[in-house]
């Protein structure tokens, strides 16, 4: 079994490692600070939202498996840069997809599929930042409240599950900018201080 981790082929005790979990438990043993960024397994790439599900995976002595690793700050910062080029590509759209929501177009379909999927994402990151980095949105003084934020997109999964295109519309014209603000606000104010704490 050839193991790589950050370019390098490593050696390491490969008793008692029966799955990819186990193995990853053993190069990650003293890197407590590092998070897994990309998993190659014989020249595939595999996204990191299946990670769980390859930890259940066996390995064998045929496998190549390529990892890369990056301090968790490092990874945390390129993460909030990504969320906020979403921001910064999808909000002054959000006028465009509520027009081809209400002419009920397949693009609209589309554009509520694709705006789900990015609240949803963006949520995941900022529930695993306060996670990791243990900030509490109320310290960060931001303008949109927790609560408000909440109802906004409740009101829009409600609006989803019946089909309430007008609602939908509506959502995404008007209060869904709150919930962009919120998460723009909350995003920089944590870049800034993560920028600023000593690695």
């Amino acid at each position: 079994m050839r193991i790589i981790v950050n370019g390098e082929e490593i050696t390491i005790d490969v008793e008692n490692v029966r799955t990819f979990g186990d193995l990853l438990e053993r190069v990650r043993k003293g890197k407590e600070n590092m998070v897994v960024k990309r998993i190659v397994i014989n020249n595939e790439e595999y996204p990191l939202t299946r990670l769980e599900e390859l930890k259940q995976v066996e390995i064998s002595d045929d496998m190549e498996i390529e990892l890369l690793l990056s301090p968790l700050k490092e990874f945390l910062l390129e993460t909030i840069e990504e969320v906020l080029r979403y921001i910064e590509r999808v909000k002054p759209l959000l006028g465009k997809v509520a027009d081809a929501v209400i002419a009920g177009t397949n693009e609209g379909y589309r554009s509520i599929n694709d705006l789900a999927e990015g609240l949803n994402a963006m949520e995941n990151v900022r529930m695993n930042t306060i996670r990791i980095t243990g900030i509490s949105p109320k310290e960060l003084g931001l303008s949109v409240s927790e609560d408000h934020l909440v109802g906004i997109l409740t009101d829009f999964v409600n609006a989803l599950q019946s089909k309430d295109l007008v609602k939908i519309s509506d959502l995404i014209d008007g209060e869904l900018k709150d919930v962009f603000t919120y998460y723009e606000e909350f995003f920089r104010k944590v870049e800034d201080l993560l920028k600023r704490e000593p690695s």
